[in-house]
C-alpha cells in the first residue's frame, strides 16, 4: 500500500513540481478517484460478508474467502478514514483541538495492518489450492475447515501482535502551539526511538519482505496450481471406467497407483493374484464442479494479486537503487505520484472480490439473490 512516512519534501529537479504533484496526488487521485473507490469497496465488501453469513461458511475455502473480504473492508475502511480526516484539515480548514491532519496518519498504519493480513491470507489461498491439486486424495485431510479457522485466526493474531508495537511508539501525542489559529492543540511528533529503531524495521517488513516473499509464494503457487490441475483433470478422465480387482473371484492384474488409493485392494500384492478373485469397475474421481469453480476463484484472486503487488515490487527495487527516486530524493514527486498509482491498483483490487465470488460461487450467487429480491 502507500507508505504511510512520507513527508512533504521540496527539492529542485523533479520534473513534477510541487503544484502538479499536489494537483495529481490530492485532488485527482486520492479525493476524485480513490475515495470514492474506498466506498464502492466497503459497500461491495459489506455485501460479501452479509452474503457469505447468509449462506454459511461449509468448508475451509468460504473461510478463507470470508476473512480476506472482512480484511479488505477494514482495509479501505482505514484509509478512507485518513483520506476524509486529512481534507477535512488542509481543504475545508477544520481545526479542533485535536490535529486531525496528524491524527490522518495513525489510520494509514491499520490499513497496512489489514492489508498485509489480506495478503497473508491469499498467500495461503494460494497454497492451499496448489495443495488441492498436488495433493488430491488427502486435501480434505490437510485443509480441513478447522485448520483453515486456526490459520485465519493465526494470519490476524500475528498481525497485531507484530503492529501494535510499532503503533504505540510511532505517535507520542503532545500539546503545541499552532501558529495558523494562534491556539494551543493536541498533535504529535514523531520518537526519536521510531525513526531511528522502529521506522527501519517496519519499512524493511511492509515495503521489502512482505511484498516480495507474497509475490514468489503466490507466482511459485499460481505456476503449480495451473500445472497440476491440467494433470489432474487429464490422469482422473483417463482413469474412468479403470478396472480393479477385488476380493472374490478372476485373476487380472492390478496398477499400483490404483490399489494405492483403492481400500478394497489395500491388502493385495500387485504382482501375483489368487483366481478367487473378480472384476470390479473402479471410477476415479474426476474433479467436481464445485471444485473447479473454486480452484478459478482463486486462481483469478491470486492473479489480481500480482497485478497490484507487482508495483510495489518494482517501485521499490527502484528506490533502493537510485535513492534519488524515494520519498527525500531529488524525484521525490514522480516517486509519490507511482506510490498513489500503485495504492489505486489496490483499491481495485480490494473492491472487486465480490464480482469473484458472484461469478465461481454458485451457492454465493443465489444467496445474493435470493438478498436483493428481499431488499427489494
Amino acid at each position: 500500500m502507500a507508505d504511510t512516512n512520507n513527508t512533504n519534501v521540496h527539492i529542485n529537479g523533479d520534473w513534477i513540481n510541487d503544484t502538479a504533484s499536489y494537483f495529481i496526488s490530492v485532488i485527482v487521485l486520492q479525493l476524485s478517484i480513490k475515495v470514492p473507490g474506498r466506498v464502492f469497496g466497503m459497500v461491495t465488501n459489506i455485501m460479501s460478508l452479509v452474503t457469505f453469513c447468509r449462506s454459511g461458511l461449509s468448508d475451509g475455502i468460504s473461510v478463507c474467502f470470508m476473512a480476506l473480504t472482512l480484511s479488505d473492508k477494514l482495509c479501505l475502511l482505514s484509509y478512507l478514514l485518513a483520506s476524509i480526516l486529512g481534507y477535512l484539515d488542509l481543504e475545508v480548514r477544520v481545526k479542533p483541538y485535536i490535529d486531525l491532519y496528524y491524527v490522518s496518519y495513525i489510520f494509514p498504519f491499520f490499513g497496512l495492518l489489514f492489508y498485509n493480513i489480506s495478503t497473508s491470507i491469499t498467500v495461503f489461498l494460494a497454497i492451499q489450492k496448489c495443495c488441492c491439486i498436488s495433493l488430491p486424495w488427502n486435501f480434505k485431510s490437510y485443509f480441513s475447515k478447522r485448520r483453515c479457522v486456526a490459520a485465519v485466526c493465526c494470519i490476524y493474531l500475528s498481525g497485531f501482535i507484530l503492529y501494535v508495537p510499532f503503533t504505540a511508539t510511532a505517535f507520542p501525542f503532545v500539546e503545541a502551539f499552532d501558529l495558523t489559529t494562534n491556539s494551543t492543540r493536541l498533535t504529535f511528533a514523531w520518537s526519536a526511538v521510531y525513526l531511528r529503531d522502529v521506522f527501519p524495521v517496519l519499512k524493511s517488513i511492509n515495503y521489502i519482505s512482505i511484498p516480495f516473499i507474497a509475490e514468489i509464494l503466490v507466482l511459485i503457487s499460481t505456476v503449480v496450481l495451473a500445472t497440476k490441475l491440467k494433470e489432474s483433470v487429464k490422469f482422473r478422465d483417463s482413469m474412468s471406467g479403470k478396472t480393479i480387482t477385488t476380493r472374490t473371484s478372476g485373476n487380472r492384474y492390478c496398477s499400483p497407483s490404483l490399489l494405492i488409493h483403492s481400500p478394497e485392494t489395500s491388502n493385495f500384492s500387485t504382482h501375483s493374484v489368487t483366481p478367487k478373485y473378480k472384476i470390479k469397475n473402479y471410477k476415479a474421481q474426476p474433479m467436481t464442479t464445485k471444485e473447479l469453480r473454486a480452484t478459478q476463484a482463486v486462481n483469478v484472486v491470486a492473479i489480481l494479486f500480482v497485478v497490484s503487488n507487482s508495483p510495489d515490487v518494482i517501485v521499490y527495487l527502484a528506490s533502493l537503487l537510485s535513492p534519488k527516486f524515494s520519498a527525500f530524493g531529488l524525484y521525490h514527486n514522480t516517486y509519490k505520484l507511482c506510490i498513489e498509482l500503485q495504492d489505486l491498483l489496490h483499491v481495485c483490487n480490494l473492491s472487486v472480490n465480490l464480482f469473484i465470488y458472484l461469478k465461481f460461487n454458485t451457492k454465493f450467487y443465489k444467496t445474493f439473490k435470493a438478498l436483493i429480491l428481499q431488499s427489494g
